[in-house]
């Protein structure tokens, strides 16, 4: 799990920082719905996939930039290339897997909300 989090590079941080304010709202809303909650959750789940989806770009902008400028990367360069975008993908699969818990837990609010 570390040498995930280390892959990712230093937007982890990032993802994490609005990730775990959206999980904590999550939970608040599974367990006493109201519709302030669930429009946080929705904020701070679209800022997650912005996150998610700048430490993805900057990753893949680090591989491209060291695997072209690094010579002795380019002597393997398909296996090169395809293992900077396999911990480009780091920052995505951290964020969306998050967003997955924080939306379990919004459906067990929304049983829990009145009817309007």
């Amino acid at each position: 799990m570390v040498d995930f989090f280390i892959a990712g590079g230093w937007m982890m941080f990032v993802i994490l920082a609005v990730a775990i304010p959206m999980l904590v709202t999550a939970v608040k809303f599974a367990r006493n719905a109201s519709p302030h909650g669930l429009s946080l959750v929705r904020t701070l789940t679209t800022a997650t996939v912005f996150a998610s989806l700048a430490g993805t770009v900057t990753d893949l902008a680090t591989v491209g930039r060291k695997v072209s400028s690094i010579p002795e990367l380019q002597k393997d360069l398909v296996n090169n290339l395809l293992w900077g975008f396999n911990e480009a993908m780091a920052p995505v699969t951290l964020g969306f897997s998050l967003i997955t818990l924080a939306w379990i837990l919004v459906a067990f609010g929304v049983r829990r909300m009145p009817k309007e």
